[in-house]
């Protein structure tokens, strides 16, 4: 029990830092992480989502930890992403954001 809620406090630090969607009824279940990619709460450890995000630690310092202060929610694709797409920057474009591109 006490992991369990370890994790959802790790989870609500995470989404704490992820950035309000303009437009959006609920602020709480659509945001952004840090590189603009949609993500949804409930779709948290979700790699069949296109909206699901992992934690991520900010700090790879070992004696920075993974406590509440040093993880951020991140895009799935974007922690799977290798190591030179991560420094670059992985930013995922939405469908609307396809489109738009394609015009």
């Amino acid at each position: 029990m006490a992991l369990q809620t370890m994790l959802e406090d790790l989870k609500r630090a995470a989404w704490a830092r992820t950035s309000p969607v303009a437009g959006q009824p609920n602020a709480w279940e659509f945001r952004r992480d840090c590189l603009g990619n949609l993500v949804r709460y409930t779709d948290f450890g979700n790699r069949h989502s296109p909206f699901g995000w992992e934690l991520d630690v900010i700090t790879k310092l070992a004696a920075a930890g993974q406590g509440p202060d040093n993880v951020q929610a991140l895009h799935w694709k974007a922690t799977a992403a290798s190591g030179r797409e991560r420094e670059l920057g992985l930013r995922l474009q939405t469908v609307a954001e396809s489109e738009r591109a394609r015009r």
